[in-house]
């Protein structure tokens, strides 16, 4: 039985880094043969996990009941996010 939880840690080859790179910090890859799709990311310090999801959404709901939330700007959250991956699509 294999551990879903253990990390595997392989090594990429260049041109794999080089399109996570040029992907602002994921690239997608097909297998030839099956033609299934699979997905690269880079991943910073932080690892989710199911404690680290449960908490943040408690930490929210929590927020939400005592009235301290308000509603998303979404096109200022993309514009946000798209800044931030070009900045670092550019280091």
């Amino acid at each position: 039985m294999v551990d879903m939880n253990a990390p595997l840690q392989i090594s990429l080859t260049p041109e794999q880094i080089a399109a996570v790179q040029a992907g602002a910090g994921c690239a997608w890859f097909e297998d030839p043969i099956t033609h299934r799709v699979y997905l690269l990311a880079e991943q910073d310090g932080v690892r989710l996990d199911d404690d680290f999801v449960r908490g943040k959404l408690a930490e929210a709901r929590k927020e939400s009941e005592l009235g301290q939330c308000e509603p998303w700007d979404s096109n200022h959250l993309k514009s946000e996010l798209r800044a931030r991956y070009a900045d670092r699509a550019s280091e």
